[in-house]
């Protein structure tokens, strides 16, 4: 699984709370943590800021207090945690896999399924909604026609509804044609 692993793992961006206009880049990768940060200066003052770029390797960011807290004060506590645990090498593998095949597990799953998997996460959201995963929806077997649309997002509820009533014609027309091979029609 690790081969399957970009080397950047994480990146985000974000201007700090008000008021303060200072802008932040966070990056982690396979071997380390990057925080970038860019001072917004007072124009009347006149000062040259220079941008500034913390890194450091995994091992080194667990035990680096200060920096950990700058990471906190401006992300937030939950960033914190995640880039923590991804220096620990607790990884998310399912999210970083390639949309193709994401997509193909995704299509073993009833549309039931597709709609729960698709509230975990932006990625899993955006497979769930993209047209390549409908069109590959085709041509597995969702032979559930009943749709209850409760819970589900504006546009994965478009596409079931196109799914649904594609998936209907291709029933009738495939009965029409076995009718009428066996000499009923």
């Amino acid at each position: 699984m690790a081969a399957l692993l970009q080397d950047q793992l994480y990146e985000i961006s974000q201007q700090a709370t008000a008021p303060c206009k200072d802008f932040y880049q966070l990056i982690v990768t396979k071997k380390e943590v990057i925080l970038r940060t860019w001072k917004v200066s007072n124009p009347s003052k006149r000062e040259k800021v220079w941008p500034t770029e913390d890194k450091k390797i995994h091992n080194e960011f667990l035990v680096d207090d200060y920096l950990q807290e700058h990471i906190k004060r401006v992300f937030g506590d939950a960033m914190l945690r995640y880039v923590t645990n991804l220096c620990q090498k607790h990884i998310d593998y399912i999210v970083r896999l390639p949309e193709a095949l994401l997509m193909h597990i995704f299509s073993f799953l009833d549309w039931q399924d597709v709609k729960q998997v698709s509230k975990t996460c932006k990625k899993f959201q955006q497979v769930c909604k993209s047209d390549a995963f409908w069109e590959q929806a085709e041509h597995t077997c969702y032979s559930k026609t009943n749709v209850a649309m409760e819970g589900v997002s504006s546009a994965i509820q478009r596409k079931l509804v196109i799914f649904h009533r594609k998936r209907a014609l291709m029933n009738l027309a495939r009965n029409q044609r076995r009718m009428s091979t066996k000499g009923y029609i």
